[in-house]
C-alpha cells in the first residue's frame, strides 16, 4: 500500500484532531468495499467545515461498527436525496442521518464560577439558570451583580431574562430562566461574557434537513453533533419545544406552576410525523470517548428491542448531561 490519501492532501491539515484510535481506524478503511467511499469523501473536502463533517459520520460509523453492525453508506432514496448510513443491527434496520453544528464552545461552570455566584445556587426555586458576567468586575461590582441577579431569579419565572446594571447604567452581566428542573434550588449554567447564545432554531433547521432525506416506509433515525455539552438542552427543545408555563394544567405535587412545552418543537403535534427517534452526540475527534442522548418521539417505544438495540450505540447513560431518556440498555 502507498502513502495514505488523508496525508497528501489539505485534509492532513484538519486530520490531526483526530484521536490515535480515530486516526487509525480510518486509515484501515481505505480499501474496504464499503467505507473507501467515505474514507475517499474525507480526502476529498479541502475546507474545514466539510471535512469536519464528513469527520463526525465517520465517528459514528466507528461507533456502530464496533457495537456489531453492517452498514451501507451514502444510500440512494426515491426523492434522489441520500441517507447517510444504512444500518444493520442486532437483525434490525434502519437509515440514520447525521448532521453536524459546529457550536460555540462555553465555559465550565467548575472552572469559572465563583464562590459568591455559587450563592445563588442555594436559592430555593425549581429552575435551571444560566448567568453571565463581564469577567473584569471588581469585588463592589461582583457583589451588586449577585445583590441584583438574586432578586430577579426569586420572582422570574420562565423564559424571564435580566440584564443587570450597576447605578451608573454600565453592564455587569446578566441572567436567564432557562427551564424547570426537578430540583429544589437553582441550577447553574454559565453563558458566554457577550451574550446568551440560543442554538434551538439552528438546530431545528437541522432537524428538517435532515427529515428530507428520509428513506419512505423505513425507520429513520436523526443523529445531530454539536461541539459542547451545553447544547443538549438546546436540542431538546428544538424537538420538543421551548418551555412554557402552563395555567390551564395542575401543577405536580409540591410545585406551584405547571410547566409545558410551546407548540414549536420539531415534534410539535402532528408535524414531521416520519420522525420519531433523534439523538444527539458531542463532537470532539480529539477524545474518544462518545457522550450522547437519543430521545423517542412515544416513550412506549422504549420497550421496542429494536430501540434497545440503537439506545446501546447512540444513547449514554454514564455521562452526567441534561436532558435525553434513560432508556435500558442492553
Amino acid at each position: 500500500m502507498g502513502q495514505s490519501v488523508l496525508s497528501t492532501t489539505g485534509a492532513n491539515e484538519f486530520r490531526a484532531r483526530w484521536n490515535p484510535q480515530l486516526r487509525a481506524s480510518i486509515e484501515s478503511w481505505e480499501n474496504d468495499a464499503v467505507l473507501g467511499e467515505l474514507y475517499q469523501k474525507l480526502d476529498a473536502h479541502s475546507d474545514e467545515t466539510s471535512f469536519l463533517d464528513a469527520t463526525a459520520e465517520a465517528i459514528v460509523a466507528q461507533r456502530l461498527l464496533d457495537h456489531g453492525a453492517r452498514l451501507s453508506a451514502e444510500v440512494r432514496t426515491p426523492s434522489g436525496r441520500a441517507a447517510d448510513f444504512h444500518v444493520q443491527l442486532d437483525g434490525y434496520e434502519f437509515y440514520l442521518h447525521v448532521k453536524r453544528a459546529d457550536t460555540q464552545p462555553r465555559p465550565t461552570a467548575k472552572l469559572t464560577i465563583s464562590s459568591r455566584l455559587r450563592s445563588l445556587e442555594r436559592l430555593a426555586r425549581p429552575y435551571m439558570v444560566s448567568i453571565r458576567w463581564n469577567p473584569r468586575l471588581s469585588d463592589e461590582q461582583m457583589q451588586t451583580f449577585v445583590e441584583r441577579a438574586t432578586a430577579f431569579i426569586l420572582q422570574a419565572r420562565v423564559g424571564d431574562e435580566l440584564v443587570v446594571r450597576d447605578d451608573d447604567q454600565r453592564e455587569l452581566g446578566g441572567v436567564l430562566v432557562v427551564a424547570p428542573w426537578s430540583g429544589q434550588h437553582v441550577l447553574l449554567t454559565i453563558g458566554l461574557p457577550g451574550g446568551f447564545v440560543d442554538e434551538t432554531q439552528r438546530l431545528r433547521r437541522l432537524l428538517r434537513r435532515a427529515y428530507k432525506q428520509f428513506m419512505p416506509r423505513a425507520m429513520n433515525v436523526i443523529l445531530v453533533a454539536t461541539s459542547s455539552d451545553h447544547d443538549v438542552n438546546p436540542f431538546e427543545t428544538a424537538l420538543l419545544g421551548a418551555h412554557i408555563e402552563r395555567w390551564d394544567e395542575h401543577p405536580p405535587q409540591g410545585r406551584r406552576i405547571a410547566h409545558g412545552r410551546a407548540e414549536d418543537g420539531f415534534w410539535t403535534q402532528n408535524a414531521y410525523a416520519e420522525s420519531s427517534i433523534a439523538a444527539w452526540f458531542r463532537f470532539d475527534p480529539d477524545q474518544p470517548a462518545y457522550r450522547g442522548r437519543m430521545w423517542l418521539r412515544a416513550p412506549d417505544d422504549a420497550s421496542m428491542p429494536e430501540v434497545a438495540s440503537m439506545a446501546r450505540v447512540l444513547h449514554t447513560v454514564d455521562a452526567p448531561l441534561a436532558g435525553g431518556l434513560q432508556l435500558p440498555m442492553t
